[in-house]
């Protein structure tokens, strides 16, 4: 009887596991086409690059989750050339984003936060005798706001922190939409 009482309890146990692990199961990588405009604030890097540089790249693309705080890393590179010039920054953070609470049919507002580590490749003329370059690690952070349209775009604005170097200041502003959501696990 004992041994009966024991193989229903993990005959029941091992039914229940296929659902908990369900329950439990991380949510899936999605990435989208990320397409924007990047706006560097110092007048030294405008000068040189341009007002607005175009963006393109991919992105995580995460469905509407109202009410709910993730915690993830991001790999971005973002840079420009102009002639001779060039500036490449490679950032590595751990982004959290909280999207409000609302209703996930309609738009879905979210904010995030980012932090980490980045790598800086520039070489900008300064003038006719000085060439700013390096290759060298730094901090970099970024303050983001924008609305989950539909599950498959996001539009928002980003407040981008690069390091400043060799007095060359990389900080700016980002306009951004993800399009599409391609499921990779």
């Amino acid at each position: 009887m004992r041994r009966g009482v024991l193989f229903l309890a993990a005959a029941a146990a091992l039914l229940a596991l296929p659902a908990q692990a369900r329950a439990q199961e991380p949510e899936s990588l999605r990435i989208g086409l990320r397409v924007g405009a990047y706006m560097p604030l110092d007048e030294d890097v405008r000068d040189r690059f341009g007002t607005v540089l175009p963006l393109f790249g991919i992105a995580r693309a995460m469905p509407p989750r109202p009410g709910r705080f993730s915690l993830f890393p991001s790999l971005e590179v973002s840079g420009a050339r102009a002639g001779s010039d060039r500036f490449l920054v490679v950032p590595l953070t751990l982004v959290g984003e909280y999207q409000l609470p609302g209703n996930p049919r309609t738009f879905v507002p979210f904010v995030r936060g980012e932090g980490g580590i980045a790598y800086y490749d520039y070489r900008v003329r300064m003038d006719s005798v000085t060439t700013a370059r390096a290759r060298r690690g730094g901090p970099v952070g970024a303050a983001e706001a924008g609305v989950m349209v539909t599950p498959y775009l996001r539009a928002s604005a980003r407040y981008r922190l690069f390091g400043e170097y060799d007095g060359l200041d990389f900080r700016g502003v980002e306009l951004n939409l993800v399009v599409g959501s391609l499921r990779l696990y």
